[in-house]
């Protein structure tokens, strides 16, 4: 199966994913296609992981089978972005056209102001 990144793109999304990750509140921000694989971003140099590998797996899988779930937006509309609010982290998912944007964060981030740096940031990839 062949897929269609652009080199260019992908080395887009990593630059602004390393931008993001300088906020010293942001533990990983990755970027996933519609298969569930990183194409993108990565963990805080130097961090604790919390999960292992085989966990964040599942945790990719997990949120990109609820975002691409379109049973709601003809009558809610589509999902801007979504906060999960876990006793030692923030998990903030914001969809990217054919990517989902992953992130983990600090528990007393600032989330609100966090997305709104991170839609500024990939907006151009928001609207593609």
């Amino acid at each position: 199966m062949s897929h269609n990144f652009k080199p260019d793109e992908i080395a887009n999304l990593e630059e602004k994913s390393k931008k993001m990750l300088q906020d010293h509140n942001i533990r990983f921000l990755g970027i996933v296609d519609s298969m569930g694989r990183q194409i993108a971003g990565g963990y805080k140099e130097g961090l604790v992981r919390l999960v292992d590998d085989e966990e964040h797996k599942m945790c990719i899988q997990h949120v990109l089978g609820f975002v691409l779930t379109k049973d709601l937006d003809e009558s809610l509309g589509e999902v801007d972005y979504l906060i999960s609010k876990r006793k030692k982290v923030c998990m903030i998912t914001i969809p990217l056209q054919k990517y989902v944007l992953l992130m983990s964060v600090e528990r007393n981030a600032d989330v609100e102001r966090i997305v709104e740096k991170t839609v500024k940031l990939f907006e151009n990839i928001l609207i593609d």
